[in-house]
C-alpha cells in the first residue's frame, strides 16, 4: 500500500483568467504558489478539504439526469459545497460560467446547480442542508 499524502488535479484553460478568477477570486481558494516562466502562467492553489468521487457510466448519467435532465457524459466534473447557493450562482455566472439547468433538489438531501465554464468544464455548486 502507498498511503496518499496529496492529490493535486492540473486543469488546462484557454482562458486562464477567466478560470482564476473562478477558482481563486470567486471560491477564494489560497494560493500556495505563482508559476510563471517564459510568458506561460499558472497557479496551485489550496482546497480546503476535498472528496474523490468515482463513478461508473451509469452513476455519472445518474447525476447528469438529477443535475440537468439529460446525460452530459462528460468526464469530469468539479463539485463545489457553498453556503448560499443563490449568491454563489450570481458570483460564477459573473465569470461567463453558464447554467446548464435550475436548481435542483437531490435525492441525497443537497440542493445543486450544474455549471458549464467558458473552457467547458462541467462545475455544480451545491448546497447542503444546514
Amino acid at each position: 500500500m502507498v498511503a496518499a499524502r496529496e492529490l493535486r488535479f492540473a486543469f488546462t484553460f484557454d482562458d486562464y483568467e477567466t478560470a482564476l478568477g473562478l477558482f481563486r477570486d470567486v471560491f477564494e481558494l489560497e494560493t500556495i504558489m505563482e508559476l510563471d516562466s517564459e510568458g506561460a502562467r499558472g497557479v496551485i492553489l489550496r482546497v480546503p478539504s476535498a472528496t474523490l468521487e468515482l463513478f461508473d457510466r451509469g452513476q455519472g448519467r445518474l447525476v447528469d439526469d438529477i443535475e440537468v435532465g439529460r446525460p452530459l457524459e462528460e468526464r469530469v466534473r468539479i463539485a463545489v459545497n457553498i453556503d448560499d447557493l443563490d449568491q454563489a450562482t450570481t458570483a460564477v455566472m459573473a465569470t461567463g460560467t453558464d447554467p446548464q439547468a435550475d436548481a435542483v433538489d437531490t435525492p441525497w438531501g443537497d440542493r445543486n446547480r450544474r455549471f458549464q465554464t467558458p473552457d467547458g468544464l462541467q462545475l455544480t455548486l451545491f448546497q447542503s442542508p444546514l
